[in-house]
């Protein structure tokens, strides 16, 4: 079983962290005597954190940091040392890395008041505001405050009385405005740290115990913490009758199990919370911190009672490896997955997220691949509950109503660590695998690739060896010839994607095959702009962080599968002759056998196909993929159509995605289906994609032979810039709101390009709130006088040539900023070049022929 879907999955899906605090300013980053860095994996306090640096858990951290920073050793001062000049060089970046994957934070900033970053600082590194956990016992010292001082005889009943009155007023009037605050999402009690977990669960017949209570605290000397069972025990209750009272679902955090050493260990079991949680069955609880060592207590209640969850945060990265799989697989035993949540519990340093996530995910990943393994999870129940735990249980928890980014983790630089760990499960999976072949995709679409042994691959992912890429590939074409525009000084270097690591089925090879990222020469972390697979990732997010629009791409595969010539078996002819749309002809059936073995190599490596069916070309069919991210959803159809290839050479056909390859028959496409959400910022989305259609075809029609298919009749688009629901004669189909499908596309494009260039003409019509100007077309346009296309806003022909499509890019500057203005000239460049290589063969049966043998 090809288990890649799942680890990608778990490695990459954004998450929400339901339980956080505030990071130090830069300026108290390094101030270690105050906040002293062996706390990342430690909960030991004074003379006792001296000890941590012996423990497994700081050393699996120092190993991890040491990629992180990028220094030369793993020893602890060493590591430190090259923090301090990260901090110092680059706080922000440092940040933002370790932040890198998460959609949303749920700060409670109350931990201190002191050398912290404000709560709404964060927003800047996830892709949804922050939200805010409120501390009640916060709320209460800062009542209390306003009590203190006032010159009350808090020894004298009747006085205490009027004090109590103030008190309760005063705290239940910052909770309602808290309930009310859509910025608060929840509430947090620490409890277990005061007084422990074994809260009384009524309220007592008089006031009489809690006003004793209160009245020791005010004549305490200063302003210690509110710290005594009766008035703990009655706050926590007070919050649940409100938040229940008010029937919202801002749900209350306790802190269980591991804490800092001023919790009693054996009152921070949850077990003690039973009767609390069965009292106040409309508000909701989160039990934090994993529990530990109480996770199988905690398990029990967030399995018997509807309104508890078990968070799963705390103990990565306090814990040995061991131990944290063993914490994963106890939540597991009796919780259901949609009850169980993530949080980093990550405070003050940056990296008390990124390991947390880190490792969390490392653990999640090998105990639900095993249990796949085992069949106690199907694949898909395993993906389920892997983006349940990470995203959505916390989203439905918080009532947050986000939505989700499956793109936004994908580009991060995943630590070394947990790459190897990846490739190793990989490799488990699948021992066979020798090779590893790195790929790219060039300007003119043709993948290049680089082929390795597994052991040079290994020093690839864990940094220990660089790929180096002459630059000169931006402007070389498919014999290899470079530009005279071109420069063969500089390099980029291949930065693998393991999400993308797939066998390379249907070929006789042990290899499997990975897409690449281009990656800047001095910066490990950084992409060059001239990287198609960057651009989309960036478009993609910035749709999604600027504007709130997610985007999913769903692809057919359109080929013809030729056979090589009697005559002259360079050249191909059609491998059918009796064939016809959506039929199964007696020559259809013959291909049967090939179409089924398709699918089900396809299935081996998980792609699964929605259908598959013949179209109107002889031997011509099409394979749907579903839809995913575009970048995701464009390296699914890469690989998809390697494997289409290979089937198909096994059986001696040539399947090509040639545009024209049978002059006399229809041509071959590859739709693309493109949707939005939310729906209603469509019409700006469709008006950028309008008024950028000359332009960006350029990149969707790529070759000279794509536009045989710009003709009116030809289901494929037609002749001028317009969109139709459901019409297949305008090169915009409207399927439903929000979602389109693209006509004039083919295969010979470079699709991670096509793809930038219609989300980049779509954010154009964002930024600028374009109204849509071109109405619904429900006829084919060539068809129409030129009034009735005038009266739709039908006023721009399509391109019917590449040379057409270039000059009307280079007139587009809006298009050339958001694709990168060095990108565009260089792939007119390549184009242009490419033409000239084209026309120097002969005429349009040898310029066929030699697309057919590269396409």
């Amino acid at each position: 079983m090809d288990l890649s879907s799942l680890r990608h999955l778990i490695q990459s899906h954004p998450l929400i962290d339901n339980h956080a605090h505030n990071l130090l300013t830069q300026s108290a980053a390094c101030n270690y005597a105050k906040y002293p860095f062996e706390q990342i994996t430690s909960e030991a306090q004074g003379t006792a954190l001296k000890n941590a640096p012996t423990s497994l858990p700081l050393w699996r951290a120092a190993a991890q940091l040491q990629r992180l920073y990028g220094c030369a050793s793993a020893d602890w001062d060493a590591v430190k040392r090259a923090r301090d000049e990260y901090v110092q060089r680059d706080y922000d970046g440092l940040v933002r890395r370790c932040m890198q994957g998460t959609h949303a934070f749920l700060l409670d900033d109350l931990l201190t008041d002191q050398d912290i970053e404000p709560y709404a600082w964060h927003d800047r590194y996830a892709a949804a505001r922050t939200r805010r956990i409120v501390r009640i016992e916060a709320l209460a010292a800062r009542t209390l405050s306003t009590l203190q001082g006032s010159g009350t005889d808090f020894n004298d009943d009747a006085a205490m009385r009027d004090v109590w009155q103030k008190f309760r007023h005063g705290v239940e009037q910052q909770i309602a405005e808290a309930i009310a605050d859509p910025a608060v999402v929840g509430f947090k009690s620490v409890v277990c740290y005061r007084t422990g977990l074994n809260v009384q669960a009524h309220d007592d017949p008089d006031d009489s115990i809690v006003i004793a209570a209160l009245s020791r605290y005010l004549r305490r000397e200063g302003s210690p913490r509110v710290e005594d069972k009766p008035l703990n025990d009655w706050l926590v209750r007070l919050l649940l009758s409100l938040v229940q009272a008010a029937g919202v679902r801002k749900p209350l955090q306790l802190h269980t199990g591991l804490g800092d050493n001023d919790i009693d260990l054996v009152f921070s079991n949850p077990a003690y919370l039973q009767p609390l949680v069965a009292r106040f069955t409309g508000a909701d609880f989160v039990l934090l911190h994993s529990a530990y060592p109480y996770t199988r207590e905690a398990g029990y209640l967030a399995c018997v009672y509807d309104n508890v969850y078990l968070d799963l945060g705390e103990v990565f990265p306090m814990v040995s490896r061991d131990a944290q799989e063993a914490i994963v697989r106890q939540a597991l035993e009796i919780v259901p997955t949609n009850r169980l949540l993530w949080s980093t519990d990550g405070h003050f340093f940056p990296e008390t997220f990124w390991l947390a996530n880190v490792q969390f995910r490392d653990a999640l990943e090998t105990v639900l691949v095993n249990y796949v393994q085992h069949g106690d999870f199907s694949l898909q129940q395993a993906r389920s509950a892997a983006a349940d735990i990470l995203f959505h249980n916390s989203n439905r928890a918080y009532a947050l109503n986000e939505t989700l980014s499956s793109d936004s983790f994908s580009l991060s630089a995943r630590p070394s660590s947990s790459s190897t760990s990846q490739l190793d499960i990989f490799l488990r999976d699948n021992p066979d695998i020798k090779y590893i072949w790195m790929q790219f995709l060039d300007y003119t679409a043709t993948t290049r690739v680089r082929i390795f042994p597994v052991r040079e691959f290994r020093k690839i992912v864990a940094r220990q060896r660089r790929i180096g890429i002459c630059l000169a590939v931006q402007w070389m074409i498919q014999s290899d010839c470079v530009a005279p525009e071109g420069s063969v000084t500089g390099q980029f270097y291949m930065q693998p994607d393991l999400g993308t690591l797939r066998r390379n089925a249907g070929l006789s090879s042990p290899s499997a095959s990975v897409m690449t990222f281009w990656q800047s020469e001095t910066n490990h972390d950084q992409h060059i702009p001239g990287c198609p697979r960057s651009l989309l990732h960036n478009l993609t997010n910035t749709l999604q962080h600027s504007h709130n629009v997610t985007v999913t791409c769903g692809f057919e595969i359109e080929v013809i599968f030729l056979k090589p010539s009697t005559s002259d078996p360079s050249t191909f002819t059609p491998s059918v002759s009796n064939h016809s749309w959506s039929q199964m002809t007696p020559d259809t059936r013959a291909l049967l056998p090939i179409l089924e073995e398709i699918a089900e190599t396809l299935e081996s490596v998980d792609i699964h196909l929605e259908q598959f069916h013949a179209e109107s070309a002889p031997g011509q069919f099409e394979f749907i993929l579903p839809p995913a991210s575009p970048l995701a959803a464009i390296d699914t159809l890469l690989q998809a159509r390697q494997i289409v290839t290979h089937v198909a050479e096994k059986h001696n056909l040539r399947a090509t995605l040639h545009p024209r390859p049978i002059p006399s028959a229809a041509g071959t496409a590859a739709h693309a289906h493109i949707s939005i959400t939310p729906p209603t910022q469509e019409d700006a989305f469709l008006a950028g994609i309008m008024a950028h259609y000359p332009a960006l075809v350029a990149f969707t029609l790529s070759q000279d032979a794509s536009y045989d298919r710009v003709q009116s009749g030809l289901w494929a688009g037609s002749e001028w810039v317009a969109w139709g629901s459901q019409n297949r004669e305008t090169p915009i189909r409207k399927i439903s709101p929000g979602h389109w499908e693209v006509k004039s596309l083919d295969g010979l494009a470079n699709m991670y390009l096509a793809m930038a260039a219609l989300l980049g003409a779509g954010l154009v019509g964002l930024k600028k709130g374009m109204p849509l100007t071109v109405k619904d077309c429900l006829y084919d346009a060539a068809t129409l006088s030129p009034t009735a296309r005038s009266d739709l806003g039908i006023t721009t022909q399509l391109p019917k040539s590449l040379s057409e499509s270039l000059t009307a890019l280079e007139a587009d500057t809006e298009l050339q900023d958001v694709l990168g203005k060095e990108l565009v000239a260089n792939y007119i460049i390549v184009k242009r070049l490419e033409g000239q290589k084209l026309k120097s063969l002969g005429g349009e049966e040898e310029q066929r022929e030699w697309l057919v043998q590269r396409y």
